[in-house]
């Protein structure tokens, strides 16, 4: 089972159409010796700078289709922003002699995430929140209940002090976290839970004592349980006690027949933990009312148990 539904991100103040908005510059200058220097160390989102300081044209070549020119004309400048796998690669300065240069890409910074509540209601949305480093971009991941992967579902980027925000509507429980780096930095992950809709109606709310009510629960979305079952509480019983249960129709549907008792009873639906679709967690409804009208049974002298509904 699986449901894709948008994903609205929160943009902080300050924030950067892409990349690191602040990122560092480093620069190579291309030559009759080569690359000067030959050696670089770049941070993951930083931009690496080729200025060809020769009189004649140069090109570049690298195992990374980025960093890639057929030619530089003298004075021109090559940029690329650095970023994929973290560690070192070899390109080629070309035109004339070949040389070599090599650039070593590093990750730096940490990223957290945290959820504003541990459990959802289906239909609702998730407020996600973290810090990183300033001005970056943040993938939100998502791996459902059933699901063997991460999926990345939005891309937000940090503000200037490197808060981040997203509203994720989950169709299913399951786990969300936040990568930086191009996901080889992540926050740990946030489990999440959620629990279906579920209403109840009874029609009607008043009864002659004895005779049957019918009481329809809807679950929402419709295949998030297999089971319903309905629970009352009156003056006669202990606190609340299962009287009916039922399997919902194909539309989420749960249809009850109860027969009133004498007297004011309060029911509620229940789709228990065991009872509930992969992906969901358990969930009662609100109560609705019941008045049984008629003959009062006789009094017992024995005595009764305190009722709390």
């Amino acid at each position: 089972m699986r449901r894709r539904w948008p994903l609205v991100v929160a943009a902080v103040a300050g924030l950067a159409a892409a990349g690191y908005a602040a990122a560092a510059t480093v620069v190579v200058t291309l030559g009759p010796s080569g690359p000067q220097p030959a050696v670089v160390t770049v941070g993951w989102g930083e931009t690496l700078e080729l200025v060809n300081g020769d009189s004649v044209e140069h090109g570049l070549t690298s195992p990374r289709p980025e960093l890639h020119a057929d030619t530089i004309a003298p004075g021109a400048t090559f940029t690329d922003v650095v970023t994929g796998r973290a560690g070192p690669f070899v390109y080629h300065q070309t035109g004339g002699e070949r040389r070599d240069g090599t650039v070593v890409v590093v990750l730096s910074g940490t990223v957290s995430l945290r959820a504003a509540d541990d459990s959802l209601l289906y239909g609702r949305r998730l407020r996600l929140s973290g810090k990183t480093t300033p001005a970056a971009p943040v993938a939100i991941e998502e791996r459902l209940a059933g699901e063997p992967a991460w999926h990345t579902v939005a891309t937000v980027t940090s503000g200037g002090d490197g808060a981040f925000a997203a509203d994720l509507p989950l169709a299913l429980g399951g786990r969300v976290r936040a990568s930086i780096d191009g996901g080889q930095i992540r926050s740990a992950p946030v489990a999440v839970s959620v629990e279906p809709g579920l209403t109840l109606k009874a029609v009607p709310h008043r009864a002659k004592a004895g005779h049957a009510v019918r009481l329809r629960a809807r679950v929402r979305p419709r295949d998030a349980a297999k089971r319903v079952l309905l629970f009352a509480c009156s003056p006669t019983t202990a606190g609340w006690r299962r009287v009916a249960r039922a399997k919902p129709s194909a539309a989420g549907v749960a249809v009850f027949r109860w027969r009133a008792a004498y007297g004011s009873t309060r029911l509620r639906a229940t789709v228990q933990r065991r009872d509930a679709a992969p992906g969901f967690s358990a969930r009662t409804s609100a109560t609705v009312a019941v008045t049984g009208t008629g003959t009062p049974p006789p009094a017992k002298a024995k005595h009764r148990p305190a009722h709390h509904c």
